[in-house]
């Protein structure tokens, strides 16, 4: 029994270890065929050695070139050819198969060899050093999304009502919430670029963090739960889930350090929670009624926010402790927002009017009165300009001054809901109660388009093209503006073709991660099964030798038959106890080989939708970089 558990872990352990990626199997030989010339013992280019794990891993003169866990490590930019210096600094630059490798490995921990344990990772996978100026422009290009998904998760016959609009302050990038998802929109040509699925319910809130890089969305069921779910603009990746309730999470922001997440909702609650371990570690009972607008300044210093009867309170975003209240809103609060530089604060009301406070003192320095009915929608520019929307159907454009620019819009189809301006200035945006997104240029109030919240799938995508491309090709007179259509539907195909691609890739890694979660669970069992069989059969040998002794005890002539009875008895008790052991050990083995038939069912699917996963992936790379 035991020999065949041993032999049965090692077979579990072995199916487990075909996922991962190490340096001597996999890594080394790429760096032997691509980077060893330039990086070896002998000759160490920028103090870097390749030709081992040990000097691998202390990097170069500059710092270290891997950590475990983030793709963002100063080797993928080498070998992606995205920073200096590259790597190779001549010729061409590793394959896609080559760089999925080497992401690979440092995802899963890099690992020096098969039976190496991952490391874990040395920094979170977001930045938690608040820099001095935290809404200064970060480093290197805005981030914007790569790769994402853009099959909806969720396909509605109509559009759903946007609850939000988040405009990046530094990228072309709107994020605008539907049904159980936010879709990622480019500001300059309205496409789909990314999807963020959120089945946690309805998103009803949307911000970015100062850096653009991050984005937290909020909401729930309404009723029922809610919850904050913090993105990564580039990957899409799930970072923080924190702020569990009760009810949806109608308004959420991150502090720019990472360390708390503000939320208010029905509950009537403003709450601080702790991003490491997701406490509540505030609750705050100061508004009457649902707390409607929340905003934390760029700095990280004050958090605004606004309720259903017009209540507006700043407070210290640390601490939560009172530094102004705002009063002069007679209505519910719509909005409240901090421009760029964190001293000035506007809120929105459904009063009708828009009011700016400076931080200093807490007085008002400007009031609009923007809008008859109600201003249901308002949002800042980076550059201190503004836009507001509201119950008269209008929107409108406003200065740095406050002063009014111009009317956007003076019929809007629908209640509008929500505004944005891009990180430019340059264009804005009002979402409404339909599910569609009017887009305007600022410097002349131009319409530039529209789009609806419940975008088609890649399949009905493709079938149109495909039947506008016919159309176009069994023409029989073409012209110069034709054959530029022409052009741009076969991009426009091409593009969604690739989507389509990357759809199956990411579906084949979720399906993988499940899969390889799945096995390891299974493993845990068996492993928990096995102990219990040992100490079970420890158990049952024991109780074995017992009976033996208490037979060979009765074998032997007595001169006490009371004595006699009383063994007797004894071994009586103790083969109940055997044969209960016994049941016990026979229901344990069959538990470990229930465990045993999951592993060996789910660990080679688990590798093959890996292998797919990958398989797809390059296809996909590939595919896309054929059209560069």
């Amino acid at each position: 029994m035991r020999l065949h558990l041993v032999i049965l872990l090692n077979v579990s352990s072995a199916i487990l270890a075909q996922e991962k990626v190490s340096y001597d199997e996999q890594v080394f030989p790429i760096f032997q065929q691509t980077c060893l010339n330039c990086h070896n013992p002998d000759k160490a280019k920028g103090g870097l050695d390749l030709s081992s794990f040990p000097s691998t891993i202390k990097g170069s003169s500059g710092g270290k070139i891997v950590e475990p866990g983030d793709l963002g490590s100063s080797l993928i930019a080498a070998v992606e050819h995205t920073s200096e210096p590259k790597m190779p600094p001549e010729g061409e630059k590793l394959s896609t198969a080559q760089i999925l490798v080497l992401r690979q490995w440092i995802e899963g921990g890099l690992l020096e060899n098969k039976s190496s344990a991952a490391r874990k990772p040395t920094k979170p996978k977001f930045e938690t050093a608040l820099r001095s100026d935290p809404a200064a422009k970060p480093e290197g290009p805005p981030p914007m999304p790569e790769h994402l998904l853009l099959e909806p998760p969720r396909v509605t016959d109509r559009p759903a009502a946007i609850r939000a609009l988040a405009a990046s302050p530094w990228a072309p990038l709107l994020a605008v919430t539907s049904y159980r998802q936010v879709l990622l929109h480019h500001t300059e040509t309205l496409e789909l670029v990314g999807i963020l699925p959120f089945p946690e319910g309805d998103p009803v809130s949307t911000a970015f963090t100062p850096d653009g890089r991050y984005l937290i969305v909020g909401g729930g069921v309404p009723g029922k739960s809610g919850m904050t779910v913090t993105f990564d603009i580039t990957t899409g990746e799930r970072l923080l889930t924190v702020g569990k309730e009760f009810d949806s999470v109608l308004a959420a922001d991150i502090r720019p350090g990472f360390d708390v997440v503000a939320t208010g909702g029905p509950s009537r609650l403003l709450k601080l929670w702790n991003t490491e371990s997701g406490d509540l570690i505030k609750s705050v009972k100061k508004h009457t009624d649902w707390i409607t607008a929340l905003d934390l300044s760029a700095d990280g210093v004050l958090l605004a926010s606004g309720d259903r009867n017009g209540g507006a309170w700043v407070w210290e975003s640390l601490t939560c402790n009172e530094f102004h209240t705002l009063r002069g809103h007679q209505a519910a609060i719509t909005s409240t927002a901090f421009r760029a530089d964190s001293n000035i604060l506007a809120t929105a009301s459904q009063d009708g009017t828009v009011r700016f406070w400076e931080m200093n003192g807490g007085s008002e320095v400007g009031k609009n009165d923007a809008h008859p009915g109600g201003v249901t929608a308002f949002a800042f520019a980076p550059d201190g300009s503004s836009v507001t929307a509201g119950r008269d159907m209008k929107a409108k454009l406003w200065k740095p001054d406050f002063s009014h620019a111009r009317d956007l819009a003076e019929n809007l189809p629908a209640l509008p809901t929500a505004a944005a301006l891009d990180f430019e200035g340059k264009r804005a945006f009002i979402a409404d109660a339909q599910g569609t997104v009017h887009a305007f240029q600022t410097g002349d109030g131009k319409p530039l388009g529209d789009f609806k919240t419940n975008p088609p799938t890649i399949a009905v995508r493709l079938k149109h093209l495909t039947e506008e491309i016919q159309n176009l090709t069994q023409s029989t007179v073409v012209d110069d503006e034709q054959k530029k259509a022409l052009t741009a539907l076969q991009a426009s195909f091409h593009h969604w073709s690739a989507a389509a691609l990357n759809t199956q890739a990411l579906t084949a890694s979720q399906q993988a991660s499940e899969q390889a979660l799945a096995v390891e669970e299974s493993q845990l069992s068996f492993t928990r099964h096995a102990q219990t069989l040992e100490t079970q059969a420890t158990a049952l040998n024991a109780k074995r030798g017992e009976a033996g002794k208490l037979r060979a005890r009765l074998e032997k002539p007595s001169s006490s038959p009371e004595l006699t009875a009383e063994f007797q008895a004894t071994l009586t008790a103790v083969e109940i106890r055997l044969s209960d052991q016994a049941a016990a050990l026979r229901r344990a083995e069959d538990e470990a080989l229930t465990s045993r038939a999951r592993i060996e069912e789910a660990a080679p699917l688990a590798h093959q939708k890996h292998t797919e996963s990958v398989a797809l992936k390059i296809s996909y790379l590939q595919l896309i970089s054929s059209a560069k």
